[in-house]
């Protein structure tokens, strides 16, 4: 997860370098004040997924399709809330989210998170349909720990963790028109990032959908 993580970072760091160094009469940095009005920077979201039991470095670095996922039994449903904090550029959006999910089937826990996503909306073809690519770093808190995650925490066996990072890539789609209004895939994930975060190896993988509301 650390190297994948490294090369997301520095995929991200190429492309503002290189739209800065294309566009540098075009900067622009805007900060929302919080404590100010939503003015179409709040969001609300709410989702619903299934387990991925297939290895996360396998999704990222084979690359193999959905299709080809293991899964194993039962599901997540969850919702956040959310707040853009700044946009740089135009093109990249800052913003932070709280969410909270609850397990079921094979796993039945609750979580909690606080993330900040980075979130790339400078996609060549969104004038036929918006999308959007947000990529996230936080914390995430386990109610329980699951045999699932016990089985995946090589480096503290047979403990796991409550707490692990969550690291979990979304994309978005919206009519052009109605952007505020969007169709959300994201890969919801908490793992210890090889042991970075309380010394657990991995965690828990979920393919979701959801819907977002910007208001």
């Amino acid at each position: 997860m650390r190297r994948l993580q490294r090369l997301i970072a520095f995929a991200f760091v190429c492309v503002v370098s290189l739209t800065v160094s294309a566009q540098a009469s075009d900067f622009d940095m805007r900060w929302r004040n919080p404590l100010q009005p939503c003015n179409g920077d709040c969001a609300i979201y709410a989702f619903a997924g299934s387990p991925v039991a297939t290895n996360v470095q396998d999704i990222f670095f084979k690359p193999i399709g959905p299709t080809a996922w293991q899964y194993s039994g039962g599901g997540i449903v969850g919702g956040a809330v959310e707040r853009r904090i700044a946009t740089v550029f135009n093109i990249i959006d800052i913003e932070g989210e709280l969410g909270t999910a609850r397990r079921f089937g094979d796993e039945t826990e609750g979580e909690f998170w606080g993330a900040f996503y980075v979130r790339w909306t400078a996609f060549p073809w969104n004038n036929l349909i918006y999308t959007t690519l947000g990529l996230s770093t936080g914390l995430n808190y386990a109610t329980g720990i699951s045999d699932f995650e016990k089985a995946r925490s090589e480096l503290n066996p047979p403990a796991g963790t409550h707490i692990q990072h969550y690291f979990s890539p979304e994309l978005t789609f919206a009519l052009p028109d109605h952007r505020e209004r969007q169709l959300v895939v994201r890969l919801h994930h908490r793992s210890g990032a090889y042991g970075l975060v309380s010394g657990a190896m991995s965690g828990s993988t979920y393919i979701t959908v959801g819907v977002r509301a910007w208001f």
